[in-house]
């Protein structure tokens, strides 16, 4: 059985979270940047006890990107110390300051979200999209796969992008 989840978010909301994102000098990594020796100094992964040290990463080598977490929101891996947590909720939903609070409770705690990076490239032509889409389809064969689809407003068809690829 595949599962699908599909997410739309407004393009001029996804536009500021890349501008923050494009703004930052550091960025958040996501799991996987722990394993890229070129996000480390020296162009070689550094480790501790056997295992990639996330201390060493150089933030300012993490690419601009969106983090899509738990299927609810989209957050933007920039570090800008003058701003909060810039993130947009799926469908339209706007977050209370609590809520807001609370998704960065989880982001921090022992229970990891479920965080899909889409780099900042992948949104390409977002300047003429009508809706961002985001599926999730997972098939227990051949597992995960993530789409982006910039809609435009002529309802032709989607430019439509797979984000989960391997680098």
């Amino acid at each position: 059985m595949i599962n699908t989840i599909t997410v739309e978010f407004e393009p001029a909301d996804v536009q500021q979270l890349l501008q923050h994102a494009e703004a930052a000098s550091e960025h958040l990594p996501c799991m996987g940047d722990q394993f890229v020796a070129k996000y480390y100094d020296g162009g070689k992964v550094i480790t501790k006890n056997d295992w990639p040290d996330v201390s060493q990463l150089d933030l300012a080598r993490i690419p601009p990107a969106l983090f899509m977490v738990n299927d609810s929101f989209l957050m933007s891996n920039g570090i800008a110390a003058e701003q909060a947590l810039a993130c947009v909720y799926k469908n339209g939903h706007v977050a209370s300051e609590q809520q807001n609070e609370s998704d960065a409770f989880a982001l921090g705690s022992e229970e990891l979200p479920t965080v899909t990076r889409i780099l900042a490239r992948d949104f390409a032509g977002i300047e003429t999209a009508h809706k961002v889409r985001i599926t999730f389809l997972h098939d227990p064969r051949k597992g995960p796969v993530v789409t982006l689809e910039l809609v435009n407003p002529a309802n032709e068809a989607p430019d439509i992008r797979i984000v989960n690829r391997r680098p």
